[in-house]
């Protein structure tokens, strides 16, 4: 146990989802409910967090900050998910805009993805889960996917699909589990 916090994902590696309002665990150790789904794996870049702040300045008239006001708070998390699959693909780019058909005797297994939708991905619930020793940790919260980087398609590398998620409502909460259990 060190204060020190690596961000190594959990042994899955994964991003989960799961409908707004589904609750986030009280304890990254805690065991996910069904309505969490994982969403992909999340690349060996890891997540990046980003907070924006914006403020104005109140002064008085001899132009001396007397205060100092937020005025607009965000935070976004991007997350290069290395997985094509459809749960992946309806989770960046909408649901409504990826389309799977079954395999056929013709075919195997088709997805069909509109990459150039006019139209945002509902709001869901996200969730990543860290682990380093017995310490873990957990960010997720309400979010809405509002963009998705360059897409790069090289041969020798994962095509990586990173979304940005930004927070709604409540924002983005970080929990941490320091393993050390009473009585244990």
């Amino acid at each position: 146990m060190s204060d020190i916090k690596l961000g190594t994902g959990l042994a899955t590696g994964m991003m989960y989802h799961a409908p707004v309002g589904t609750a986030l665990p009280t304890s990254p150790a805690t065991k996910l409910d069904a309505a969490w789904k994982e969403v992909g794996d999340v690349s060996a870049d890891g997540i990046s967090l980003a907070t924006d702040k914006k403020t104005d300045l109140l002064k008085n008239w001899a132009n001396v900050v007397k205060r100092i006001i937020m005025t607009e708070h965000s935070e976004t998390i991007g997350a290069p998910l290395i997985d094509t699959t459809e749960e992946t693909l309806k989770t960046v780019l909408g649901s409504g805009n990826v389309t799977a058909t079954a395999a056929t005797a013709d075919h195997g297994a088709l997805i069909t993805a509109n990459l150039s939708a006019s139209t945002l991905p509902d709001p869901e619930m996200y969730l990543f889960l860290m682990k380093d020793g017995e310490d873990m940790i957990g960010i997720g919260g309400e979010g809405q996917i509002t963009s998705v980087d360059k897409i790069a398609f090289k041969p020798g590398e994962a095509i990586t699909w990173t979304p940005t998620i930004t927070a709604v409502n409540d924002g983005f909460k970080l929990i941490t589990d320091d393993g050390a259990k009473v009585g244990a």
